[in-house]
């Protein structure tokens, strides 16, 4: 019985290394910078050892980028509930996707912006994301008018991560020609975002 926790250590051990390499080299490098090769050369292992793990290389990016993502809503809902009304929190939501944006942006084009070809991942992706958005909607059900319906809440948060992700988008692949820096971006959303709320 002993023998095989340590086997299990050792298995969540070479798999957390694995993780860390891969994020290491995702997040310097981006996309095109990581391979199965390289990740195991920085992980310390052998290729075959590594897909005892990930079957290849789209699923372990899929798993870094749902950690990442899992990590970061995690802390945003703690900053969110320290802030005393609805319009703080919204406003601290926005400079938290746009900083998560500028600091891991193949990240975030991955989790927000690609539509991934696996049913299995695209039904993570979605159960991560409602499970997000529900607590975001309660923070727009506050900011509204007392008793506004339910549609109009869900209605109006999908026009605010529309604006969001949007701009967000513009900025990071087009920010000369929009002239957006992440200031101008977070001023741009919060104005929307008001206008929305306000209507």
């Amino acid at each position: 019985m002993k023998k095989e926790s340590g086997q299990d250590h050792a298995t969540d051990s070479l798999k957390q290394k694995i993780v860390q390499a891969a994020s290491h080299l995702f997040t310097s490098g981006g996309y095109d910078a990581l391979s199965m090769r390289r990740v195991a050369q920085e992980a310390g292992c052998s290729q075959m050892a590594m897909y005892r793990h990930f079957e290849n290389k789209e699923a372990l990016v899929q798993h870094i980028c749902a950690d990442l993502y899992t990590k970061f809503a995690t802390r945003i809902n703690g900053e969110i509930a320290a802030e005393p009304d609805a319009t703080r929190k919204l406003r601290r939501f926005i400079a938290a996707v746009l900083q998560f944006a500028e600091q891991y942006p193949d990240h975030y084009s991955l989790i927000f912006l690609v539509r991934h070809a696996d049913p299995e991942v695209v039904a993570t992706r979605e159960q991560l994301g409602q499970q997000f958005l529900e607590g975001i909607a309660g923070i727009v059900r506050e900011a509204l008018p007392p008793g506004t319906p339910l549609t109009q809440v869900r209605t109006t948060l999908r026009r605010m991560m529309e604006v969001l992700h949007g701009t967000t988008a513009l900025w990071l692949a087009h920010p000369t020609a929009y002239k957006l820096t992440r200031q101008r971006a977070v001023e741009d959303v919060e104005a929307i975002w008001s206008l929305l709320l306000n209507q």
